[in-house]
């Protein structure tokens, strides 16, 4: 990947790993909706405590006037028991007379601290004798008050209690005694206060709790907004972040603004890398991935982690897209250094797809999906590359998805069809088995042959449920060609790597031949090399499941693949099927010769049968049998049929006497 002149980028960080990169700043991140929300919080917390104070100020009032007439009406009642008990030991005194003796009574209210005034009337109203607060008063002053009267009269600052003093059934005197309402009123204002007090204590503490639990939830509210926003592991923006980004920079771009591309980048292998190492050392190896991503960008840009390897950069565009995939072959050659993880050095390489707005997209969704699509197609082209986006992944794309929905509807309205290629047994000349070739019969296309529409199965996830609809199929037809008379044979049927997730082969095959009453060993099941390479230790549990059933095993375009070797004695396989590439070049090619001879040894010497798959002349065969292969299939010997063309060339060959023998001819 070379770099461009203009990219105006930083130097390639060295390749050293580095510890996680921190948390962005809070601020960076899109919070109008999250600040909105805790402004609101606040003035709630604000007006709680408003509603609190005011409760209980009104509470408060409300306590301090019941206390008040409490304390009051208590203040009467002792005030007018006090008086009660000086009339009845005031009435000798009254009787004749006796100021002195009038006087001692009175001057026993000394210790009542409550009592002002004391003073004792005659008959005639006239004062006998009067106690204030410091000492008794004979004849102080010349009052008089009429008599009979029992009651009490309360004034600003006054409580003044008048008993008659009853001698023989008749009135001979009268007392009153005065209390002052001052104390009263203080203890009032003191109980006010100490409410007033408490009140306020309380409404602080209120305070304080409701801020600890607001700063508690704005704490929440953050990391909450970090979770959402950030990506823990890299300490990049996620893709929650980066839809906001880029649906503020597509509103700036329609109102006028700057263009902007979008950069989507997949670390190429990296799931080989975690599965090896470990989880830990894979996280480690993002963290330096994502530091020197963020060191290739301009300031303008920005990079998030959208989840597993894949990463998306956002780069301003001001120069009208001069040179659109500028970020993206710079960034290749961030991510071309080594990467040193535990002792190891480690060669990375990443699939760059590379959009633009508007000119392949005119919303957010659309660049992102252009961008993506331009790197699916890098890594198709053999990863470690860039791809720019354009009118032909567009129309790519829109097929994509039109095939894909017409593919469904197709599985419900039972447009495929099985066509068949005779297995040919090359020492007798007898067709044994056949190949299940799926077809679509489209209703304006025609006839499809799977290179029209496999890709777009396998990348949807399509080809799982198609694939079991072709078991089905197919133990289908074994069953009516046996209801038909026609001979015994097997049947071989090709297998997704998408179908070995979990037990859905297993649920599909046991499901095809239970409904069929066709016996295991007849369906037989075809796995490529690379499917096989491709996760070995759980594809080889499957096998051994499927081989306890008694099912027949194949392997595929054998000779393609590059690991397979060291697995293939421990495979429980019972066929080879050679790859048409080694058999085009028979009988000329040394080589293509030497892999066919060897490759029918091996299997041979591990107890295998081979197929040699392509097989169009008769010197083709004729080399097969000099190497004894026990059997073929290509156009020599017939193209793919529907079943009732099959099913004719199987009556036709029973009804030869004695069919030829292709190796003997030979």
């Amino acid at each position: 990947m070379n770099a461009h002149a203009d990219c105006h980028l930083s130097p390639t960080p060295p390749p050293n790993l580095a510890p996680p990169m921190p948390v962005p700043s809070p601020k960076l991140l899109p919070s109008s909706t999250l600040d909105t929300r805790t402004s609101l919080a606040s003035r709630l917390t604000r007006l709680a405590l408003i509603a609190a104070g005011l409760a209980l100020a009104v509470a408060g009032v409300l306590l301090n006037v019941a206390l008040y007439f409490q304390a009051r009406d208590t203040l009467v009642d002792d005030t007018v028991a006090q008086a009660r008990v000086i009339a009845v030991s005031s009435t000798a005194a009254l009787v004749f007379g006796d100021a002195a003796a009038a006087a001692e009574i009175l001057g026993s209210l000394s210790n009542v601290r409550s009592i002002d005034r004391a003073t004792l009337f005659d008959r005639t109203g006239a004062v006998l004798s009067e106690h204030h607060l410091h000492g008794p008063v004979v004849h102080a002053r010349s009052e008089s008050m009429p008599v009979h009267v029992a009651d009490y009269l309360l004034r600003d600052d006054w409580l003044s209690v008048l008993e008659p003093v009853i001698h023989g059934g008749a009135a001979v005197g009268q007392v009153r005694v005065e209390v002052p309402m001052r104390p009263l009123y203080l203890k009032a204002a003191a109980t006010a206060g100490v409410t007033a007090l408490c009140a306020a204590v309380a409404l602080l503490l209120a305070y304080l709790f409701a801020v600890g639990v607001r700063r508690d939830v704005r704490r929440i509210e953050r990391r909450m907004r970090d979770l959402a926003y950030v990506d823990t592991v890299t300490g990049l923006f996620n893709r929650n972040a980066a839809g906001e980004h880029l649906a503020e920079s597509v509103r700036a771009g329609q109102a006028g603004g700057e263009g902007f591309s979008v950069v989507t980048i997949d670390i190429d292998d990296f799931k080989k890398i975690n599965d090896t190492l470990g989880h830990a050392a894979g996280d480690a190896l993002l963290c330096e991935v994502a530091r020197r991503l963020t060191g290739a960008l301009s300031p303008s840009a920005r990079a998030y982690r959208f989840g597993g390897d894949e990463f998306v950069i956002v780069c301003p565009d001001p120069n009208g897209f001069r040179d659109p995939d500028c970020y993206g072959h710079r960034i290749g050659e961030a991510l071309g250094g080594a990467f040193l993880l535990d002792g190891r050095l480690l060669h990375l390489g990443g699939s760059v797809g590379v959009a633009r707005f508007p000119i392949d997209g005119s919303s957010a969704s659309e660049v992102l999906r252009a961008s993506d699509l331009a790197m699916y197609r890098a890594k198709a082209n053999g990863k470690n590359q860039v791809v720019v986006f354009d009118a032909h992944l567009r129309a790519a794309s829109e097929q994509s998805l039109r095939i894909e929905s017409e593919l469904w509807l197709a599985l419900e309205r039972g447009e495929l069809r099985l066509f068949y290629q005779p297995i040919v047994e090359l020492a007798s000349g007898r067709t044994v088995g056949a190949e299940a070739l799926v077809r679509w019969q489209h209703p304006q296309r025609g006839l499809l042959g799977p290179a029209d529409f496999i890709d777009v199965a396998e990348s949807t996830g399509l080809v799982v449920p198609l694939g079991g609809w072709v078991l089905a199929e197919a133990a289908r037809q074994l069953a009516r060609w046996d209801a038909d008379g026609l001979a015994p044979m097997q049947m071989a049927v090709n297998v997704s790597a998408r179908q070995l997730g979990g037990d859905v082969l297993l649920q599909q095959y046991r499901s095809a031949v239970d409904a069929a009453g066709c016996a295991p060993q007849r369906l037989e099941i075809e796995l490529t090399e690379h499917t096989l390479v491709d996760n070995v230790d759980v594809n080889l549990r499957l096998l051994n499941r499927l081989r306890d059933w008694g099912v027949s095993i194949a392997i595929d375009d054998f000779g393609t693949g590059l690991s397979s070797l060291a697995y293939l004695k421990h495979l429980p396989v019972n066929k080879l099927k050679i790859d048409r590439s080694f058999v085009d070049g028979l009988p000329g090619d040394a080589g293509d010769h030497a892999i066919v001879s060897a490759a029918v040894s091996m299997a041979h010497a591990l107890g295998m049968q081979v197929v040699a798959e392509g097989v169009e002349t008769r010197a083709q065969a004729d080399v097969l049998c000099g190497l004894h292969a026990s059997l073929a299939q290509g156009w020599l010997f017939g193209r793919p049929v529907d079943a009732q063309a099959f099913a004719q060339r199987l009556r036709d060959q029973d009804a030869a006497q004695s069919p030829l023998s292709i190796c003997t001819a030979a």
